[in-house]
């Protein structure tokens, strides 16, 4: 699963940006991530295609533990 967090909403996107070194940003439909506020973190799987298969929103705690 990677990590992200919801840096912003941009029209109908949301835009993720990757918990790495590499800080890649990520647009998603806005729709899709409606229960995410900017500012969280949040766990994504993808399936085969690059569809996102589960969302998962990240605890303080869960964020702390993984640092």
């Amino acid at each position: 699963m990677n990590q992200y967090k919801l840096d912003r909403y941009e029209g109908a996107y949301a835009i993720l940006v990757e918990e790495s070194e590499f800080k890649n940003e990520l647009s998603v439909l806005r729709e899709r991530l409606s229960f995410v506020k900017p500012g969280d973190y949040v766990e994504i799987e993808f399936d085969s295609i690059g569809n996102l298969k589960h969302v998962a929103i990240l605890s303080k705690c869960d964020k702390m533990e993984k640092a």
